[in-house]
């Protein structure tokens, strides 16, 4: 992957500016292809430093790095599984989660592209870590482990695709074989629908990083536990028992004092019952995922606001409102249709200086309902 003219287009192109002159300098000591190849590593690097603390030492390709889990998310991962045991990485890609298993023990991985596996044995050894990748389709191969991730391709052609017959290698036939093992898990989009997921058997976990819900899950083996949904917070650790199946909610129009914002893996696990059980809280209206209550809540999987009050479904007659409360231009969420949150704040140019959130939802009976919410740290 790194021979000599790109390690030196490498070295010749770190900090500059991919223009034509810099190009044509930088090709001029190398080639013309290992110029376009480095200039494109550097702009790729660049973009994987919010997933990868060393990625100024990695190699990436751009399909890959947009599948490519998150440093933290990968750890995740990893943790499902002993420490000092074989895990076998059934689609490395360009290793972002053998990274993290070669961390806490021995990597076997499979990736059939010869390309994305070479990058995948560099990016091991840039973080001084030793694992086996092997140029083979992980479902025509032994599996010599009994512990074993998979991160199956979700592009076709390269187009995003939620068909889980296009996924590359199949999770139908992934999970099938993961059932005899100690312990599987497969990464897989959370916009599948639940009877989906539940077809694959296994415990099903939404993960939450950064305030969205990255993945579904599945868990699978003879050490998965039961079968149910579960959302887990990745940077607390916090986890929160959800169920495959929505259970009904009584929705109230009438907001308390406190606005709140669910995390979407608590939403997507259909785990709001047990947040208002639990705190003492109600869904307003059809919002699925705001929630209201008489007092503030601390917790991981609510944003809390303040409701200031009642907000107009008018951008003008809005930002009248905005204005007698000095408010600079808000930022707009919105559960409804109705509401283009970019086209809503665009006529907004309000010049105030209290910071407040605008909410829209529709109320349990359709109709469009608006807040003005103030954060709860202000």
């Amino acid at each position: 992957m790194l021979d000599s003219l790109r390690t030196q287009a490498l070295a010749l192109a770190q900090g500059r500016e991919a223009d034509a002159n810099a190009i044509a300098d930088v090709a001029a000591q190398t080639s013309p292809e290992a110029a376009a190849w480095a200039f494109t590593q550097w702009r790729l690097r660049e973009r994987a430093k919010r997933k990868f603390a060393r990625a100024e030492h990695m190699l990436f390709s751009a399909e890959a790095l947009e599948q490519a889990t998150h440093e933290q998310v990968a750890a995740y991962h990893a943790s499902l599984f002993p420490i000092g045991t074989l895990v076998g990485d059934l689609a490395t890609g360009i290793g972002g989660d053998a990274i993290a298993l070669a961390g806490r023990g021995s990597v076997l991985g499979y990736e059939p592209d010869v390309a994305r596996a070479a990058l995948a044995r560099h990016n091991l050894a840039a973080h001084g870590l030793a694992g086996e990748v092997r140029e083979a389709d992980c479902l025509g191969a032994d599996w010599p482990f009994d512990f074993a991730f998979a991160d199956p391709a979700r592009r076709v052609e390269g187009r995003r695709t939620l068909r889980m017959d296009e996924f590359q290698p199949d999770p139908a036939r992934l999970a099938q074989r993961m059932r005899d093992l100690r312990l599987g898990a497969i990464k897989l989009s959370p916009l599948l629908k639940d009877e989906e997921l539940m077809a694959l058997g296994g415990r099903v976990e939404f993960l939450s990083h950064e305030s969205e819900c990255k993945e579904a899950l599945v868990v699978l083996g003879t050490d998965s536990g039961e079968p149910g949904y579960e959302a887990v917070h990745i940077e607390s650790g916090e986890r929160l028992a959800g169920s495959p199946t929505p259970r009904r909610m009584t929705l109230t129009d009438e907001p308390e004092t406190w606005f709140f914002e669910a995390d979407p893996a608590a939403i997507r696990a259909h785990a709001l019952p047990v947040l208002a059980e639990r705190y003492d809280l109600f869904p307003l209206g059809r919002s699925n995922g705001y929630l209201t209550g008489r007092r503030n809540v601390e917790s991981p999987w609510l944003k809390a606001y303040r409701i200031v009050g009642f907000a107009p479904t008018d951008p003008r007659q809005a930002g009248r409102a905005l204005t007698e409360l000095n408010a600079a231009t808000p930022a707009v969420k919105t559960r409804s249709a109705n509401i283009d949150p970019f086209e809503f704040g665009r006529k907004l140019r309000l010049k105030g200086r209290r910071n407040l959130v605008l909410a829209y939802f529709p109320s349990s009976q359709g109709r469009l309902m608006g807040l003005m919410l103030e954060n709860s740290a202000a």
